[in-house]
């Protein structure tokens, strides 16, 4: 019976590929006519069976910016040097860098010389990863690697601009920016880069107006959509903000920092248990990220649960240990509290961080850090 078994399996494995394969390739055809819908229905029909159909369905789904499942079918695809390098992007967009920075890493180790495409991009979201470590040093270094790969790239210029935007040099990295959009009509991440710089430096018309230029590139980008919802929010527009971050959660319903600045909307009007719920439901998504921990923790401050609050605080800093600002908020409600040693504790932790505020109290309460 056992032999018979093996027998049947083995007339059936090369019929199973021979299926995928031309499914796959309908899959690609469609791709080709830019009929992505039909395509990504072919590429799931074939990815149990075929590493490149679930390579291909991750391509895909990376381009429509639905990061969390891309990233999921790109680990299941072939571990090439095409796979690992778009991987690190969906992670990187998913804020994940330490994850983001190994499989760059892996990517310019398994990209052939040749490949100077696929190495630029590889180098450039390692650069990505170093910025946001403020390693800016490490960070240009990538940068300029990759742009001596590939100097034209669009998402090379992006990741440059980002540099110099965390630097502090707004007008060269708008005019980079700029230039990514000039190199890459359709690239979408060089007006969600913009967008995100003029709301950092409270430029709200001026956020709203670029990130709507490029929705009529893209007018189903998830990530301009998301921006738009940001900045109407910070501009105090609430109801234009609300019908951004629902639509962005229509389209993707994993994107967490929808979930986010909705509760943040919630919050803000003091309806804490709508924002609590979409705070754990950020955190449901994505639990290696800290940001609606912290959220947790200000929404339970705010109704005078300390308890609750330093418990979220706690869970932030575990996820991100350089978060200076929630440390001090963590020793702030030690204060209130009454508990000196965890308060002092905190502020230090802070203070050896780099937060000035905790430095000023260190020094007046006679603490070393």
């Amino acid at each position: 019976m056992i032999r018979k078994t093996l027998i049947l399996v083995s007339f059936l494995l090369p019929a199973l590929y021979a299926t995928a394969q031309g499914i796959l390739e309908k899959g690609l055809n469609a791709v080709g006519k830019g009929l992505d819908d039909l395509a990504e229905g072919y590429f799931r029909e074939a990815v149990d069976t075929s590493a490149q159909a679930r390579l291909q369905l991750g391509l895909l789904l990376e381009r429509h910016e639905h990061f969390s499942e891309a990233a999921s079918w790109l680990t299941r695809a072939d571990s090439s040097a095409e796979a690992m390098t778009h991987l690190a992007a969906c992670q990187a967009e998913q804020h994940e860098w330490e994850a983001a920075k190994r499989s760059a890493e892996k990517a310019i180790e398994l990209a052939s010389p040749a490949d100077s495409v696929l190495r630029a991009s590889a180098m450039a979201t390692l650069a990505w990863t170093y910025c946001i470590d403020e390693n800016y040093t490490n960070a240009l270094m990538w940068a300029h690697k990759a742009q001596e790969q590939d100097p034209t790239s669009a998402r090379v210029l992006n990741v440059v601009g980002i540099i110099q935007f965390y630097k502090g040099n707004d007008n060269d990295a708008t005019q980079t920016f700029r230039k990514a959009i000039n190199a890459d009509a359709k690239n979408t991440d060089a007006y969600f880069n913009l967008g995100t710089m003029y709301c950092y430096r409270n430029h709200y018309d001026l956020a709203i107006s670029t990130l709507k230029k490029g929705l009529k590139v893209e007018r189903k980008s998830i990530k301009l959509i998301y921006c738009l919802g940001w900045a109407y929010l910070l501009k105090g527009e609430k109801q234009n903000a609300v019908e951004c971050l629902e639509t962005v959660i229509k389209y993707d319903s994993t994107y967490v920092s929808a979930y986010n600045r909705l509760g943040d909307i919630y919050f803000d009007n003091g309806e804490y248990n709508r924002a609590l719920a979409l705070y754990r439901t950020a955190t449901r998504i994505a639990p290696k990220q800290s940001e609606a921990y912290r959220l947790i923790g200000r929404t339970y401050a705010e109704q005078n649960d300390y308890g609750k609050a330093i418990r979220n605080y706690q869970k932030a800093v575990e996820i991100n240990k350089k978060d200076a600002e929630t440390y001090c908020r963590i020793a702030e409600l030690y204060a209130k509290q009454k508990k000196p040693k965890q308060e002092q504790a905190n502020y230090k932790r802070a203070a050896k961080l780099g937060h000035t505020g905790a430095q000023k109290w260190c020094t007046q309460h006679g603490v070393a850090y």
